[in-house]
């Protein structure tokens, strides 16, 4: 792919930003399973920490929403050379969140 009289190659590439948003929806379904988790932890032991997982899951949930939307319905998010920050900022998000899957099934 050229870009400005350059060879960009997959950094540049546009399909990168679909596939973040992709990463994002599946952000907010593993988000979804660890929120049904955390309520029902909720209302059996009714601990602020408890609490404060679900506050901080509703939160991440809320932000990959927002995030997705932006990506999908702005001009600025499919910009030239976005996909590739946007697509890492998904995956690390998602690695970070299937750790504390892991942790919470434990």
């Amino acid at each position: 792919m050229k870009g400005h009289g350059r060879n960009i190659g997959v950094i540049g590439d546009p399909h990168l930003t679909f596939l973040a948003a992709v990463v994002g929806i599946l952000n907010v379904f593993i988000l979804l399973i660890m929120l049904g988790v955390y309520i029902s932890g909720y209302r059996k032991v009714k601990s602020s920490f408890t609490r404060g997982l679900v506050g901080f899951t509703v939160l991440l949930i809320l932000q990959n929403l927002i995030f997705i939307g932006f990506m999908v319905t702005r001009e600025g998010f499919r910009g030239h050379g976005l996909g590739m920050p946007f697509l890492s900022v998904n995956l690390c998000q998602l690695s970070a969140i299937l750790i504390l899957l892991k942790i919470t099934w434990q």
